[in-house]
């Protein structure tokens, strides 16, 4: 028996991709560090946002900033599943006025996800790490290093 369990645990091993194993560390630290960099960059402007879905069928983000900015016509919304990538989206959020930004289209009902707000340049960016639920408004702040 334990033979036929180490011949199977071997097959496992050579057939299965290990997709959670890293191969260019230094590539991921710098990007580790590049999105460290936009976390302060967002707290440095004082922005907070609030993601909302009014009527199921609209997304909605106000934004604040504690210093003058000014506002681009678009921002990228990506909804990030825990553990399924091919659930993940990604929403072209348009500036409406008044720090007010609207897309077309749902949130997902439920599960893990992460929620994460950048400009078009990626400068900046605002996460929520644990969001369970969306049919309540969300706040978005810079990532705390």
């Amino acid at each position: 028996m334990a033979l036929v369990g180490g011949i199977f645990t071997f097959w496992l091993a050579a057939t299965t991709a290990d997709s959670m194993v890293v191969d260019d560390y230094y590539r991921e630290g710098k990007a580790i560090n590049q999105q460290l960099a936009r976390d302060r960059q967002a707290s440095a402007l004082g922005l907070q946002a609030t993601l909302s879905a009014p009527d199921g069928a609209t997304i909605a983000l106000a934004i604040t900033a504690a210093h003058a900015t000014d506002w681009p016509a678009q921002l990228t919304l990506r909804v990030i599943h825990a553990t399924r990538a091919e659930l993940d989206a990604a929403y072209l959020l348009r500036y409406v006025g008044g720090g007010t930004y609207r897309a077309d289209g749902s949130l997902p009902a439920g599960g893990h996800w992460l929620v994460q707000l950048e400009d078009p340049a990626r400068s900046w960016r605002l996460v929520e790490p644990t969001v369970t639920r969306f049919d309540v408004p969300i706040l978005l702040r810079a990532a705390r290093p």
